[in-house]
């Protein structure tokens, strides 16, 4: 049939070089539409969901809440893992699904199991799902902060002018300036305004300017952290919810400003009021009523009664003043029994850009969308957004952004593909010495690119998913790139050769018949090294994981362009042949090169060498394995290479219990170290661009985390003038130096995510200890942290705040309850209201809504001596007389108490965890540490054992299957071997070349002093179709001497038939490696990190192989497998014509 294929492509030659064109025109087109990211998908199927538990406490939470929601999860279809995390009113449950399972299949069986639980819940409590994203869905953290004046002072803007007032307190008076903004960014090109008869009352400054009389009121720094953030909530989030492809918008730090009612206990005292009357009272003057229509001759009105608080933040404070509260003997206003105020909400988060306070906006992108383009288009809202803005806020989008990672990777990735390139060129040329031969060749590479582009575009139609153009696709073609023109180089320099030799002939052949002869004559030896190659990487297809989401897009990449440059060479490449060589004066000629007789002269010496000492060397061939295996398993062991996302990630963690203020006191000694190492004009060179804070959870935010954690995320300076590793050391020196009690731990962004999404623990080793009482898996994890805390190459070993913390308790005493006739649940409530706050109505101001609370002003509820003072409205008969009781007459406040913070479970397994990195030391070695310390040195009671998780696990299960694939992958070769050339003996003569690529592949892992990752795993797999492509080659023209030219099985025979070969072999062995240096030289680069150990590992082996090719091979073909290639041939079998053909 392949012959039939190379026939009809000779006879319509036109035709197909039209064709050709047209690919490759389309094929570009395409491959400019498909989007771009710096990794494929990542994400495991997940299904994260939020419930909102308000005044339960964590063992409320587990027991009411999350146990009902894990029962009913975890039977469900797909469902691997279930992990929770129970808080003070809040529970976080993620469900994790098999990496096939599509998310909108797992949304549906989670909310169908949902459905069913619902009524086991209490009452008003309904979890929620978090919108879908991706993991590497954070693509952009954007800071919202107010800048200082030119004179260091606070800006203010003057009323509708555009002008801005600086205000500026100089030893307790307060001088004004206004200004004429002309930069945003840039305060210094800012031009003076004159001003005159300024005046202040309070921080309003009245003043005369620009021939008009001008007020500027200054706001409190309280007031400026509200307004920040209802900029954030209600213009910057709704603008960037518009745009496609952002999924989510996450706000934290500034202050939520809300309308308090900060009750008087003692004037409700006085004036006979009580908490409900205040809470009825707003409630029932803070509405609007409809009065139905009106109707006057062909007009009707809707009639409306407006009774709303609002919509001017004055007028609501005056309004909520004058509300009537019924007493017990007269009304009173809210205003005799209550301050009503502008405050802001409590949080249980913070943030800061660059050392200051500022609130972070955190863009989530969806699934599949194009990160860069979404990146673009959000960046583009905020450039509208910050115009509409006063010039005192500042929008600054250069703290994190992943599209820069993007653009470096593939950037670097597409430098290696064109220098790749260029050095192929270079090599074909230096050996065909033919800019015609080189022409014909080349063209493989274009054309295979734009198929493979052609084939990404339509995978993308069938599925609904486009395929990415990123680091590992364009990995996958630089791979391949030398490779590429291989089957190209065969079928040219045979066509060459042949049609050299028909020159030389008496009676020369037509052009077009020596063309179909010469290709048909290598066509088993393409077809079938081709097939070898495609079955060594068909393995990658069967890895799951995280491994298998990187590399299976590079298999892919790599086949299907390996697939089209076989295409190429059985159609394309014979037609350029036919109208390029026949004409060309070299195919005329009757001598090799000067490069290839030198070569030739080198080789014959190899080859006579071989064939006398072939069991010699095949001993040492196999000694070197030996060698080898050893080597490769004192390298150590890593899951993936270290990333270079050019920022860095710090974690820090104060004891549990810790307040949001203790957190951010401890970020200010945090911030100052950071700021000293902040790039200023002063300091050009210093390590850090920029840096930001996110402290506690966001509300909005599917990572819960305590108040107690806070992360710093820094954008690294390039021009820096030291490395990152010795700028991190120093760093963590000093702040756990200057700040005891705290643990720090540095990672990168994205691994941090993958551990996360592996584990389900932020950190590279997660130690889980599971059992049922807390306090006995608090003291086992202190324990393993002591034992683990030496170990050579470990971070300091960090255990999750999970512990008892001291809570204040109200104790309810039912025997007096029931003397005064109030209930639990009554009193609890009025607990709330007094302490906490409730949310009676809302206020609307426009579109904007803020939280109307009542609740007892500060001084009495941080008096918690006072607190058993607090009086309780006792129910009163019709016409009877109001009466209160004291809350300690009801209740017990004991002086010390408490209780979890917080309670984490996998798999309805409370468990607790040791979190730690390695740093200057493999993985695998690092946990075969910890695991033999923790097995000697803490043993665990009965009831409580320990699991161990993170990158390394998968790293281990990656390598196992791996392992079973590779053998898999050379029984498969082994038997297309065996179809092509039916001996045992041949076959595995053929097959020695995966032992000695084995060998390069390790040499070069040691001489680059790189440890064994899954991608030089990879890297092994796929260099053994390679090795084997060129033994092909060289037995099938074995084969062609003895069969088809007749020539006897002897010394010469196998001599003459490697030399002939010797061009073919070095030429598509040198492309394919010359290919890859460039991967291997800059392996180190933002991008190449998880391809150098790939391309290491084959350049390496393709060294060693193609070395081997003619120092050994020959010589076992000579002793070993050479009778049995004899016997094939003079009986007609083997890769040859069949008698039709010939």
């Amino acid at each position: 049939m392949l012959n039939g294929v190379i026939r009809l492509a000779l006879r319509y030659r036109g035709l197909v070089l039209l064709l050709a064109a047209v690919v490759l025109g389309y094929g570009t087109f395409a491959a400019t539409a498909l989007p771009i990211d710096v990794f494929p998908d990542l994400d495991r199927p997940r299904v994260v969901l939020l419930t909102e538990c308000p005044g339960l406490s964590p063992e409320e939470v587990e027991a009411l809440v999350t146990q009902p929601i894990e029962t009913a999860i975890l039977g469900a279809p797909g469902v691997q893992a279930v992990r929770s995390q129970s808080s003070q009113g809040l529970a976080v449950t993620y469900v994790e699904f098999g990496w096939q399972t599509d998310v909108r299949v797992a949304r549906q069986t989670v909310q169908e199991r949902l459905a069913a639980v619902g009524g086991a819940l209490p009452p008003g409590i309904r979890p929620l799902m978090t919108p879908p994203t991706s993991i590497m869905g954070q693509i952009l953290h954007v800071g919202l902060s107010r800048q200082k004046g030119p004179g260091g002072g606070t800006l203010a803007p003057v009323d509708r002018t555009g002008l801005m007032a600086e205000r500026v307190e100089v030893n307790g008076t307060a001088t004004l300036a206004v200004w004429r903004p002309k930069s945003r960014h840039d305060p210094a090109t800012w031009e003076t305004v004159p001003v005159r008869n300024v005046s202040w009352t309070g921080l309003t400054a009245t003043f005369d300017g620009d021939g008009q009389r001008h007020t500027a009121t200054f706001r409190t720094a309280e007031q400026q952290r509200m307004d920040l953030r209802t900029v954030a909530d209600w213009v910057v989030r709704p603008r960037l919810l518009r745009e496609q492809g952002v999924a989510e918008v996450i706000v934290l730090g500034g202050d939520r400003k809300q309308y308090q009612v900060l009750v008087d206990p003692d004037k409700l005292t006085e004036y006979g009021a009580t908490l409900p009357d205040v809470d009825r009272a707003i409630r029932e003057n803070n509405q609007n009523g409809s009065g139905g229509f009106t109707e006057e001759g062909l007009v009707e009105r809707p009639v409306r009664v407006i009774g709303r608080l609002g919509p001017q933040p004055a007028k609501v404070l005056d309004d909520l003043r004058t509300i009537p509260v019924n007493a017990a003997d007269r009304p009173v206003r809210l205003g005799q029994v209550a301050a009503v105020a502008e405050g802001p909400a409590p949080k249980r988060g913070d943030a800061g850009v660059d050392g200051r306070d500022a609130v972070v906006v955190t863009v989530v992108k969806q699934p599949h969308a194009d990160t860069r383009a979404v990146t673009d288009r959000v960046k583009a809202a905020l450039r509208e957004v910050e115009a509409a803005l006063p010039a005192d806020t500042v929008v600054n989008t250069d703290l994190f952004q992943l599209k820069d990672f993007i653009d470096r990777g593939v950037y670097y990735v597409g430098e290696a593909l064109v220098l790749g390139a260029g050095l192929v060129v270079a090599i074909l040329f230096l050996f065909l010495l033919n800019l015609r031969t080189t022409f014909i060749t080349l063209t493989a590479i274009p054309l295979s690119l734009a198929v493979t582009a052609l084939v990404f575009r339509l995978v993308g139609v069938v599925t609904g998913t486009d395929l990415s153009i990123n680091v590992m696709t364009l990995g996958g073609i630089a791979v391949a790139m030398g490779e590429l023109v291989d089957d190209a180089i065969v079928d040219v320099e045979n066509i060459f050769r042949r049609l050299r030799e028909n020159g030389a002939s008496a009676a020369p052949r037509p052009a077009l018949a020596v063309v179909y002869d010469a290709s048909r004559e290598i066509r088993s030896a393409i077809v079938f090294g081709t097939a070898v190659v495609v079955l060594a990487f068909l393995p990658l297809f069967a890895l799951s994981g995280v491994e298998g989401r990187l590399f299976v897009p590079l298999g892919l990449a790599y086949i299907v362009s390996i697939l089209a440059s076989l295409a190429v060479s059985l159609t394309v490449t014979p037609v350029l042949s036919y109208y390029l060589l026949p004409q060309s004066r070299a195919a005329h000629g009757h001598r090799d090169g000067l490069l290839l007789r030198a070569l030739k002269w080198a080789a014959g010496y190899l080859i006579r060498f071989s064939m006398r000492r072939a069991r010699l060397l095949l001993l040492l061939t196999w000694i070197a394995v030996a060698y080898c295996g050893w080597r490769l398993s004192t390298l150590g062991t890593d899951f993936l290479p270290k990333f270079d996302e050019g920022s860095v990630q710090i974690n820090v963690t104060l004891p549990a219990g810790s307040s949001l203020k203790a957190s951010n006191d401890a970020a200010a000694l945090t911030d100052a170290k950071l700021l000293a190492l902040t790039k200023t004009p002063a300091n050009p060179t210093g390590d850090v661009l920029h840096f930001v804070r996110r402290t506690g959870r966001a509300e909005l935010d599917e990572h819960a985390e305590p108040v107690s954690r806070s992360e710093y995320i820094l954008s690294m300076n390039p021009a820096a003038n030291r490395t990152r590793e010795e700028m991190l050391a120093k760093l963590l020196t000093e702040l756990r130096e200057d700040v005891p009690g705290v643990d720090f731990e540095a990672e990168q962004p994205l691994a941090h995510l993958i551990s996360h999404m592996l584990s389900g623990v932020t950190a590279q080793i997660a130690i889980k200890v599971y059992g049922d009482d807390l306090d006995q898996l608090q003291k086992l994890a202190a324990r393993i942290k002591a034992a683990i805390a030496d170990v050579p190459g470990l971070t300091p070993p960090v255990i999750d705040p999970q512990e008892t913390v001291d809570e204040l308790h109200i104790v309810l005493r039912p025997s007096d309850l029931a003397r005064h006739g109030l209930s639990r649940r009554y009193v609890a409530e009025f607990v709330e209201t007094a302490m906490k706050g409730e949310v009676v109505s809302q206020v609307l101001e426009g579109q904007r809504r803020f939280d109307l609370v009542v609740k007892l002003n500060a001084a009495y509820r941080t008096d918690y001596d006072r607190l058993g003072e607090l009086r309780i409205d006792l129910p009163t008969p019709p016409g009877g007389t109001p009466r209160q009781v004291r809350l300690k007459d009801v209740a017990d406040i004991p002086a010390a108490a408490g209780g979890p913070n917080q309670i984490n479970r996998d798999n309805v397994r409370r468990r607790a965890v040791i979190r730690c990195n390695t740093r200057g030391r493999d993985l695998g070695g690092v946990v075969a540490d910890i695991e033999q310390r923790v097995r000697t040195r803490v043993p665990m009671p009965e009831g409580y054992f320990v699991e161990y998780g993170g990158q390394f696990e998968a790293q281990r299960s990656a390598t196992t299957l791996i392992a079973v694939l590779a053998a898999v992958s050379v029984v498969g070769v082994f038997a297309v071997l065996y179809l092509l050339f039916p001996s045992v003996r041949v076959s595995l003569q053929i097959l020695n070349a995966v032992p000695t690529a084995f060998v390069g592949g390790v040499l070069a892992l040691v001489l680059t002093g790189q440890t064994l990752t899954v991608a030089s795993l990879v890297g092994f797999v796929s260099l053994g179709g390679i090795a084997v492509r060129n033994g092909i080659l060289l037995v099938t023209h074995y084969f062609h001497l003895m069969k088809e030219d007749r020539l006897p099985f002897c010394e010469e025979t196998v001599l003459r038939g490697s030399l002939e070969r010797l061009a073919p072999v070095l030429m598509t062995a040198l492309t394919a490696g010359i290919g890859l240096v460039p991967l291997v030289v800059g392996g180190r680069k933002p991008g190449l990190e998880i391809l150098y150990p790939v391309s290491t590992v084959i350049l390496g082996g393709l060294v060693t192989s193609t070395f081997c090719e003619f120092l050994i091979h020959p010589g076992l073909f000579w002793t070993f497998s050479g009778r049995d290639a004899d016997r094939l041939a003079r009986a007609g079998a083997g890769p040859s014509l069949s008698p039709d053909e010939r």
